[in-house]
């Protein structure tokens, strides 16, 4: 599913319009990557948390020139569902 699926989905069951749930959407996804940035975890009760993880620096070998570069390390965004997200058989 995109985005535009899922705003089409989203506008039929909340009965508005796709410029309303479009609206909606966006300002969802910026309100959690503002947070994420000021570093704080966004738990959604019954759909999951975001958060940051860390990943180490590193050095890579390319394998054809078999120069070492190195990787700084960087935050990645991460999502880890709660338990109720995904339903139970």
């Amino acid at each position: 599913m995109e985005k535009s699926d899922l705003i089409i989905e989203a506008a039929k069951e909340a009965n508005i319009s796709q410029e309303e749930a479009t609206k909606i959407l966006d300002s969802f996804v910026e309100t959690i990557k503002e947070g994420l940035v000021k570093g704080e975890k966004v738990t959604i009760s019954g759909f999951g948390t975001f958060s940051l993880a860390k990943r180490k620096a590193r050095e890579f070998i390319n394998p054809k020139t078999k120069t070492v570069h190195n990787i700084p390390e960087k935050s990645l965004p991460f999502f880890r569902p709660g338990t109720n997200f995904f339903p139970k058989n």
